[in-house]
């Protein structure tokens, strides 16, 4: 999946739409392992992060100056992510 040349409205909704189901479905994955792990939705959305965060340097795919940049974009995901974990938390219940 490639970028038109000329970015334009339609590009900036896909890449929305990705990050959106990358947000909704690392919540849903942090939930279920939470819920087996017996933790907090927050606990687990860390723990994630962690891991997905320190995977960028594990090897040279990218240039270090584009690492950087998607090490600040995972960031703002992840801080998303982790808004929507602590309202998780509220209503997490072990039955």
């Amino acid at each position: 999946m490639a970028m038109s040349s000329d970015f334009d409205k339609n590009d900036l909704a896909r890449l929305l739409a990705l990050e959106h189901a990358f947000c909704s479905l690392a919540l849903i994955s942090a939930s279920n392992f939470a819920y087996l792990a017996e933790m907090k939705p927050s606990e687990a959305v860390q723990k994630f992060r962690e891991s997905i965060e320190g995977s960028l340097f594990d090897s040279a795919d990218a240039p270090m100056d584009v690492r950087d940049l998607m090490r600040v974009h995972l960031g703002r995901l992840f801080d998303h992510v982790a808004s929507m974990a602590r309202h998780a938390d509220q209503g997490a219940t072990k039955k």
